[in-house]
């Protein structure tokens, strides 16, 4: 039997209660709302997950189980193949009208959710999917053309005059609409053990909790300052680590965006650029989603990368004889995070100096991070690697003794993580010598220009875009 006053709220992403846009909308509309989220075997199994992800979800969920529980209701925790299929059935046994969810950008998420309508619909029940992971959705930020930008600057601006201070969504309010958990729906939350997964990395806290913490340490010690001190690795505060956050939805980026105009400083200024930065990648992710699959610019596509195992395996491990790339990879597999800049030094090391195929270094980040979102990480690595949509950076190759001169002179950040060099145990000579690796890569290039040229003169566009600094 279906209900026109009972809704079920389809926890993906968002996994937060405070300035939740799906829980509030559903709380508001709805005398008996339920809460559920469906684990995707699919994505748990998939190459799209590593164990620090997985992990973070796993405790993420605990919390939100919590705090459910403690506002009089609960998560009913599902485990599926078919997510269509399980969350139309759901909402029969629930009799829910409407299940609420907050909308997804990438493709596989798209057509899921097209079919779970479908379903929905064929059942006298609505999918009601609301805009709640970015600032400012993609269909509103368009040229005067109505085309989707695909150069930053104009992006941000067009981006800037579209952007609300909204107001807190208050939900705590309307917690006595929440439902408990009928008898015999709840299943417990599975371990990594479950899907073959063994956590090795020390990873951060989970939950919504953690994310306000983490904000509010932000904004009181290194907002002020992240104009200037952003790229400096080894200053704690440096970065707001809210990435892993904002991936998995434990904090609003309307908390976020909020704090930055609140505050008004450089400081924050320039951190609203970055949050501008991870819109506009899902924004070229849902209008070119072909950037998933391979190149931004398609000229790029049968570039000859060198694919040398070892190469790649001392990347991966933290043993290339650069060490503030090695710093970065071995903060990456201790931690699952990176910092921004690292990010960038390691990615070009890889594809330039070792001529690895860009797409397996954006594989291991994925693997690897706890905050590893497709459209930043992909934007990441393309921009990078200049096959995205800035083909300036095709030829530009960060030198990674100079970025470790400029942003760590110290050497601390290389000896938090890379404690034997300057011992015998550290390798003196460097897998691929920087200008050996440059010169390599520069003549492949210049040998393959000729090719490039010909697709592109068959109607490939080369747009220009800025840099950023989130991957």
């Amino acid at each position: 039997m279906t209900s026109d006053t009972t809704a079920l709220v389809w926890f993906r992403g968002g996994l937060r209660l405070r300035d939740n846009r799906c829980l509030y909308e559903a709380l508001k509309a709805n005398t008996k709302v339920y809460c559920c989220f469906i684990l995707d075997d699919f994505y748990m199994r998939g190459r799209d997950i590593g164990p620090a992800r997985a992990a973070f979800l796993l405790d993420t969920l605990a919390v939100l189980e919590n705090d459910l529980t403690a506002a009089g209701s609960g998560l009913i925790l599902r485990y599926a193949t078919d997510i269509p299929g399980e969350c139309a059935k759901l909402a029969q046994t629930l009799g829910a009208g409407r299940v609420y969810a907050h909308r997804d950008y990438l493709p596989y998420p798209i057509a899921r959710d097209h079919k779970v309508a479908q379903l929905l619909q064929a059942d006298g029940r609505d999918l009601v999917l609301l805009d709640d992971q970015l600032a400012v959705p993609p269909e509103d930020v368009k040229t005067e053309a109505g085309t989707p930008y695909t150069v930053f600057t104009p992006f941000k601006r067009r981006w800037e005059s579209t952007l609300k201070f909204e107001p807190l969504m208050e939900t705590t309010g309307l917690f006595h609409h929440l439902a408990p958990v009928p008898p015999g729906l709840a299943q417990p939350i599975p371990v990594l053990a479950d899907f073959g997964l063994t956590l090795r990395q020390t990873i951060e806290t989970a939950g919504e909790h953690a994310a306000q913490q983490t904000l509010h340490k932000f904004a009181s010690l290194g907002l002020n300052g992240y104009n200037e001190n952003r790229d400096i690795a080894a200053l704690g505060n440096s970065t707001s680590r809210l990435s892993v956050h904002l991936k998995w939805g434990t904090i609003s980026i309307r908390d976020c965006v909020r704090t930055a105009l609140a505050n008004g400083a450089a400081g924050a200024l320039k951190w609203l650029d970055e949050l501008a930065w991870r819109d506009f990648y899902y924004h070229i992710g849902f209008h070119f989603p072909h950037v998933y699959n391979g190149p931004m610019l398609r000229e790029y596509s049968d570039f000859p990368w060198i694919d040398t195992p070892e190469h790649f395996d001392r990347w991966k491990e933290g043993r290339t004889g650069y060490p503030f790339v090695d710093a970065g990879m071995r903060q990456l597999n201790a931690t699952g995070w990176m910092h921004n800049r690292l990010r960038q030094v390691t990615a070009s090391y890889l594809c330039k100096d070792l001529c690895v195929d860009w797409q397996r270094g954006e594989q291991y980040f994925m693997e690897m991070l706890t905050d590893g979102d497709w459209p930043s990480n992909n934007g990441g690595w393309q921009w990078v690697a200049g096959c995205g949509t800035d083909p300036r950076r095709a030829t530009r190759i960060f030198n990674p003794v100079l970025q470790q001169q400029r942003y760590d002179p110290d050497f601390a950040y290389v000896k938090q993580w890379v404690p034997e060099w300057g011992t015998s145990s550290y390798p003196t000579v460097p897998v691929v010598e920087h200008a050996e690796g440059r010169r390599r890569y520069l003549q492949i290039f210049g040998e393959t220009a000729g090719a490039r040229l010909q697709i592109r003169a068959k109607g490939s566009a080369v747009p220009q875009i800025d840099q950023p600094s989130l991957f």
